[in-house]
């Protein structure tokens, strides 16, 4: 394929399920030339490549990587970049969500979701720019979330780590964009992913192929923030210019939460 994608080299974190795994099947059905996936779950990784494999034979690389291990991403980017000489994309997705009441938060929690959703994204930008400095082109993608745009409660810790990818990201486009890189970071509301848990998905949650199908059009755009699906676009508006009406409606939020807690276990 010619497309946009066509014939590109990704790295993909968090690959073998949810929204990674649905990057790197949309990546390879847009013609990719390899795509590069990275995950801790090694049953899962072997498991989801070896039936990608056989559908795309010769595009698609295994890379058991623990996002917390500079040494691990770097390797994971040292990889594709080898593969054909070039690396196109570095979809840095590997994440976990947190949504507790703050007494339960513990400050082995907090560490766990910065080494993984913030250090993480770090080990792994810092790791392509150098590779995509030199060659004067290519684009790196982070996972945000519409949590690190808008305040909501019972999630400080999770709103935290986004947050700082969401203003990393920003900051490194402005930065380098004259010397051909590109930015994105995409900041869904719930997708209907594993990110959950035990528990299903809330009744909002989009599916997998939506969230990316959008993903990878604004990519193409090169659009900087990537905010899905329509619903968290006026979310986010109502927080930016009315301000009012959104701290009646996390009050609430917190309110239903709060009794959600009590009576269920769970925030929804």
């Amino acid at each position: 394929m010619n497309g946009y994608y066509g014939n590109k080299v990704s790295v993909v974190t968090g690959a073998a399920s949810g929204i990674g795994l649905g990057l790197v099947e949309h990546l390879l059905a847009k013609g990719a030339a390899g795509v590069f996936m990275g995950d801790v779950k090694e049953e899962n990784l072997t498991r989801e490549s070896k039936r990608l494999n056989e559908k795309y034979p010769g595009k698609v690389f295994s890379v058991l990587t623990d996002v917390t291990k500079q040494e691990q991403v770097a390797e994971l980017v040292s990889k594709a970049k080898a593969f054909d000489g070039h690396l196109d994309f570095v979809f840095n997705n590997a994440g976990v969500g947190l949504t507790l009441p703050t007494e339960k938060v513990t400050f082995e929690m907090w560490k766990f979701v910065v080494d993984l959703n913030l250090m993480g994204v770090v080990y792994g930008t810092y790791s392509a720019i150098p590779v995509m400095r030199e060659q004067g082109f290519g684009h790196i993608v982070n996972t945000g979330s519409i949590t690190g745009r808008v305040p909501v409660p019972y999630q400080a810790v999770y709103a935290a780590t986004k947050a700082a990818v969401i203003s990393m990201t920003e900051s490194l486009q402005f930065e380098l964009e004259t010397e051909g890189l590109n930015f994105s970071v995409f900041c869904p509301g719930n997708v209907a992913t594993a990110i959950f848990g035990d528990v299903p998905p809330p009744p909002d949650a989009i599916g997998v192929d939506d969230a990316v199908e959008y993903i990878l059009a604004e990519v193409e755009k090169k659009s900087l923030v990537i905010i899905l699906p329509q619903q968290m676009r006026d979310f986010d508006a109502v927080y930016r210019e009315h301000r009012e009406e959104y701290d009646a409606f996390a009050r609430k939020m917190a309110a239903e939460r709060r009794e959600n807690y009590r009576t269920k276990g769970t925030y929804f």
